[in-house]
């Protein structure tokens, strides 16, 4: 019976109907009596001792509210009844309440989808993946403090073998794939991972198993591939008979033995692999790298339980100081291991993303504001025309919290819905992004949708904003000048309230152009930056982009397959000139190596590896000298053709050409200078930058660039052919133009454009929308005094100028 006694006592507080009301109520009539019997015995007629003691009682629904507010279980009860009480005020007035909620999320939802933006990239942990926390990013250290991402192979397995705050140290590198079902192949992002990979990031196959120790001993011994939940979906059509299944992976066989599950989408944000084949597989599907030595492998380990990073960073030291003990100081470059979480950016990268976010972030801020500040405006407002009800309120006994409470629950309701609107608004403008697509053929693809943090971020701002910015109209409203508010309505009485509003409506104002200053500014600096001389033409390129080595080429075939195709594509009607290079301008790539001169003096250069015909090709200005020839090939003595800024940093007394210097290991001479250019980005500060012939430093993934007169869509065709008449089993090529493929350089000042003038505008169209309200209750609250005006002589068109003039 107790038990149904507190169930039915619950259901009551919820529902509004108490026992602890029957009680008051009891308390006040005994109380009455009591009195009355009082007053009776001391001589009173009966009616007049009723009189003086329920005056002595004082206001009964004051004495309610007061013995409300003692308990959880009335304060419950009361807030129940100022939520049912809020929710049938809004529903009174449709209008304004949709009108809020609209501007309201509109506001939560800018804010909402920079959030969630940045919660995908940044925020949120490795999906898929046990216990992301206590996952470590592992990077070695170079003396001079520098961090360097990747290490080797003997790096990996010494560090495995001789931790002991690691329960797993794993490492990975990324690799092109081209892979063939059933006859047709398609390029496909690729991971080369130890066999501990997916164990020590704790995934689980969805279908088959993952890697075993022995396939991580042998190189070349178990060609054995793992396949993503989309490949299998996609490619291999969900079927169930997946595992076993034969594929041709660069040219060469391999089985399917597991499907990953799909959340999983390896750890790197943004680029999700198709497939993980072990790492002793890279001398077939890599071997111009080295297995054991060279740095291309990413590596990570899981803390042991009750391990801190701290302790796992203090090992690590302990570690790095004991090899560079046991080993020859100049062969071992390493200075020290860093331990940082990992959370799938590169290293530094997070920050930066951050920063920019934030960035992002305090622009949306500012429509969230003047959506505020607007519905602060409207909400002062209403409750001038609720004067006369909450003044009545006030005279049956409701206390200035009681009232202020009301209006708050009223205005954190409003604020509520506005939240979940403006979740929704962040779930349709993420899904408009996800589907943008990005410049150069970025493989990134991106989850922006919100979750449930998300949505937490979205109230909890939401609510706060509410709470700042209704809490003055609300004191306001509920102030206890009852008598004022009963016998006047004029306009002059709302004057404090008239300048609170035109004071958020300027604030407003000033906001909204604050946002169209900043995107008027990252605007002007985006055309600037268009304006900037790359240093080589880019119109009229054509950019194809091609990796023989994930087609399962060596080098002599792919050498012949690119002399092949440039020998094709030169005698296309409207080429005037073709080259390959490794490295394409403006992509934000970088290639850095250390040159020795003949003097003995080092020195940091960038390079690319570029054919004969590249200068002709981007028309890059030949300053002094000559450019590359056929001539210049493997059996011919080294060569390179170097900038301007290179010649005058290590030559600044005499020309550089003909002069020497030693790059890697080999003694090459300068046979010609070109005009200084952009490499990297438009903002780099110009380096000192060699080129040398593709033929002498080989890369087989290389971009054919097309220079022609021919329609961009025509030269791509014609390439695309002449690619698949030398070998109709390679899949389509990557086309586009070379203006295309450098637009990456300028996506951080285009977003912030984009998305400031779009919060700008947005923001001015509210702040309007404010201005319009403001001064359309001004206008309805002066109808007096306009007609006064009138009947004293003013005109129509002087009212109209005096109205337009405070607006």
């Amino acid at each position: 019976m107790g038990l149904w006694r507190q169930l039915t006592h619950g259901i009551g507080v919820l529902t509004g109907r108490t026992h602890a009301d029957a009680d008051i109520d009891a308390e006040l009539r005994q109380y009455i009596e009591e009195a009355t019997d009082a007053y009776v015995a001391s001589g009173l007629p009966l009616d007049e001792a009723r009189t003086r003691a329920r005056r002595d009682m004082g206001n009964p629904t004051a004495v309610r509210e007061q013995v409300r507010d003692y308990g959880w279980e009335n304060t419950l009860s009361a807030l129940m009844a100022d939520i049912r009480f809020a929710v049938r005020m809004l529903r009174k007035t449709p209008v304004f309440t949709i009108v809020v909620v609209f501007v309201i999320a509109v506001g939560s939802g800018a804010v909402t989808t920079i959030f969630s933006a940045m919660n995908a990239v940044v925020l949120r942990p490795l999906s898929g993946v046990r216990e992301p926390a206590r996952l470590v990013a592992l990077q070695p250290l170079d003396r001079q403090g520098g961090v360097g991402e990747q290490g080797s192979f003997e790096l990996y397995t010494w560090l495995k073998e001789r931790s002991s705050t690691l329960g797993g140290v794993a490492a990975w590198g990324r690799v092109s794939l081209t892979i063939a079902v059933d006859g047709r192949g398609a390029p496909a992002l690729g991971n080369m991972v130890s066999a501990n990979y997916f164990e020590v990031l704790g995934v689980r196959p969805a279908m088959g198993r993952f890697f075993s120790a022995d396939e991580d001993a042998t190189p070349g011994a178990h060609p054995v591939v793992v396949v993503s939940h989309a490949f299998w979906t996609t490619r291999l059509h969900a079927s169930a008979d997946a595992i076993g299944r034969p594929l041709q992976i660069n040219g060469h066989p391999y089985v399917v033995i597991g499907v990953a599950p799909e959340p999983f989408a390896g750890v790197y944000t943004g680029l999700r692999p198709d497939a993980w084949i072990p790492l002793m597989m890279q001398p077939q599907l890599w071997p111009r790298s080295n297995l054991t030595t060279a740095s291309w492998l990413w590596m990570f380990g899981r803390l042991r339980d009750g391990t801190s990073p701290q302790s796992a960073r203090t090992e690590l030291a302990a570690l790095a100081a004991a090899r560079r003990a046991e080993r020859d100081p100049r062969g071992d470059a390493m200075g020290s291991m860093l331990a940082t979480r990992l959370t799938g950016l590169p290293s530094g990268e997070g920050g930066v993303i951050l920063g920019f976010m934030g960035m992002l972030m305090g622009a949306a801020a500012l429509v969230l504001l003047i959506a505020a500040g607007n519905v602060a405006s409207m909400l002062s407002a209403r409750y001038v025309q609720r004067s006369r009800e909450l003044a009545v309120r006030a005279a049956l006994g409701a206390g200035r919290i009681r009232l202020l409470r009301q209006l708050l629950t009223e205005i954190l309701a409003l604020f509520l819905l506005g939240a979940l609107g403006g979740f929704l608004v962040a779930r349709v403008a993420t899904a408009v992004l996800e589907r943008l697509p990005l410049p150069g053929n970025v493989p990134l693809v991106l989850d922006l949708s919100p979750d449930l943090r998300v949505l937490a971020f979205a109230i909890g701002v939401s609510l706060l904003t509410g709470l700042v910015f209704g809490l003055a109209p609300a004191r306001q409203a509920a102030r206890r000048d009852v008598i004022s508010r009963l016998r006047t309505d004029s306009a002059g009485s709302g004057s404090r309230r008239t300048i609170i509003s035109r004071t958020m409506i300027i604030a407003q104002l000033a906001l909204s152009l604050v946002l169209l200053v900043t995107a008027g500014l990252f605007v002007r600096a985006l055309d600037r930056a268009r304006q900037v001389d790359p240093g080589f033409s880019l119109d009229a390129v054509t950019a194809v982009s091609l990796e023989p080595e994930a087609w399962g080429y060596d080098e002599p075939k792919a050498r012949l397959f690119y002399s092949s195709l440039l020998d094709r594509v030169e005698r296309m009607g409207g080429v005037t000139a073709a080259a390959c290079t490794g490295r394409v301008p403006l992509t934000m790539g970088s290639s850095r190596q250390e040159i020795t001169t003949g003097d003995g003096r080092t020195a940091p250069i960038d390079y690319a590896a570029v054919g004969p015909g590249y200068f002709s090709a981007l028309q890059i200005p030949l300053m002094d000298g000559r450019p590359f020839a056929e001539s210049d090939n493997q059996s011919a003595a080294r060569v390179a053709v170097v900038n301007q800024t290179f010649a005058r940093r290590l030559w600044p007394d005499g020309s550089a050409l003909g002069r020497t210097f030693e790059f890697r290991g080999l003694r090459t001479t300068i046979v010609g200078i070109t005009r200084d250019a952009r490499y990297a980005s438009l903002q780099e500060s110009t380096p000192a930058f060699a080129y040398f012939p593709l033929a002498q430093v080989w890369q087989p993934g290389q971009t054919l660039l097309v220079r022609s007169a021919a329609p961009d869509a025509d030269v791509a065709a014609a390439v695309q052919r002449a690619v698949l008449a030398i070998d109709p089993a390679r899949p389509v090529p990557r086309i586009g133009t070379l203006r295309e493929a450098t637009a990456i350089v300028l996506l951080p000042q285009r977003v912030a454009a984009w998305v400031t003038a779009a919060l700008g505008a947005l923001g001015l169209v509210l702040a309007s929308a404010g201005l319009y309200g403001i001064m359309s209750f001004s206008a309805s609250r002066r109808t007096r005094e306009i007609g006064i005006r009138m009947a004293l002589g003013a005109e129509r068109a002087s009212v109209v100028r005096m109205m337009v003039f405070e607006g």
